[in-house]
C-alpha cells in the first residue's frame, strides 16, 4: 500500500495498479487477483464462508421479525439492529431458533397480548401467499405440443439453439406467422372461389332444367292429336 502524492488524485484501476481514497487518505495498491471460485473453495476463505452462513441466518430471523412488526410503528433502522441482535447471538453459541424465539419475545409479543386485549387488529407486512397447485403433467405437454408458438420456436431454431441478443429468432417467427397467415387466406380464397362455383353449377343446372321442362311443355301442346274416327 502506497499513497497518491498528487496533484492529482485518481480513483480507478489501471493496468494493474488500484487507485483508491480511504478515510480520506488516496492510496495505491496492485490489483487483487480474488475471485468468486477462490472465495468459494480455497480453505483460506472459510472463516470468511462461515460468517457469511451466519449472516444469511441472522438477516432471515431480522426479516421475520421485521414482517410481524405493525407497519405504522416500525422504521427500516429496527431491521439492521435486529439483524446485528441475532448475528451475536449466533455468534456467542445460541441456534437459530433461540435467537428467533427471543426477538419475538421481545419485540412482537407486546402486539400480539395487545391485539388480544383490545381487539383491534394490527396491519403487519406479512403477506399471505395464495398456495398454487402445480401445473399437472398433462398442461405442461399440452403446452409443448399444442402451443404453437413454442412447435413454431423449435421448429425454426432447432433444440439446441444458443440464444443470445443478436440472433434473428423474432424475425423468423413473424416471418413464419405471416406465411402462415397468407397461406390461410389464400385457403379461404379458394373456398369461396369453390362455392361460388358449386353455387353457379347448381344455379345453372336449375335454369337448365327448368328451360328442358318448358320445352316438354311446349312439344307436348303443339303435338297434334289423332283424329276422332266418326261412326257411320
Amino acid at each position: 500500500m502506497a499513497r497518491q502524492c498528487g496533484p492529482i488524485f485518481l480513483e480507478c484501476t489501471w493496468d494493474d495498479l488500484t487507485f483508491y481514497k480511504w478515510e480520506g487518505e488516496y492510496l495505491v495498491r496492485r490489483k487483487s487477483r480474488l475471485t468468486r471460485e477462490k472465495v468459494l473453495t480455497h480453505p483460506a476463505f472459510h472463516k470468511t464462508r462461515v460468517a457469511a452462513s451466519r449472516l444469511v441466518t441472522a438477516s432471515k430471523i431480522a426479516s421475520s421479525i421485521y414482517s410481524d412488526l405493525p407497519m405504522d410503528w416500525r422504521q427500516f433502522w429496527m431491521y439492521r439492529d435486529f439483524t446485528g441482535e441475532a448475528m451475536i447471538m449466533i455468534d456467542n453459541g445460541a441456534t437459530a431458533q433461540e435467537a428467533y424465539d427471543y426477538l419475538w419475545k421481545t419485540y412482537v409479543e407486546y402486539w400480539v397480548l395487545y391485539q388480544q386485549a383490545t381487539g383491534i387488529t394490527l396491519k403487519t407486512g406479512r403477506k399471505k401467499q395464495p398456495v398454487r397447485p402445480k401445473k399437472t403433467y398433462k398442461t405442461r405437454l399440452k403446452h409443448r405440443t399444442e402451443n404453437p408458438k413454442c412447435r413454431r420456436y423449435r421448429k425454426l431454431i432447432g433444440r439446441n439453439h444458443w440464444k443470445s441478443n443478436y440472433d434473428n429468432t423474432a424475425e423468423l417467427i413473424e416471418r413464419e406467422r405471416k406465411r402462415i397467415a397468407r397461406e390461410k387466406k389464400l385457403q379461404w380464397l379458394e373456398e369461396q372461389r369453390l362455392k361460388e362455383r358449386w353455387m353457379q353449377e347448381i344455379i345453372t343446372s336449375g335454369a337448365l332444367r327448368k328451360k328442358k321442362r318448358k320445352r316438354e311443355q311446349q312439344r307436348q301442346a303443339l303435338q297434334l292429336k289423332p283424329p276422332t274416327q266418326l261412326v257411320a
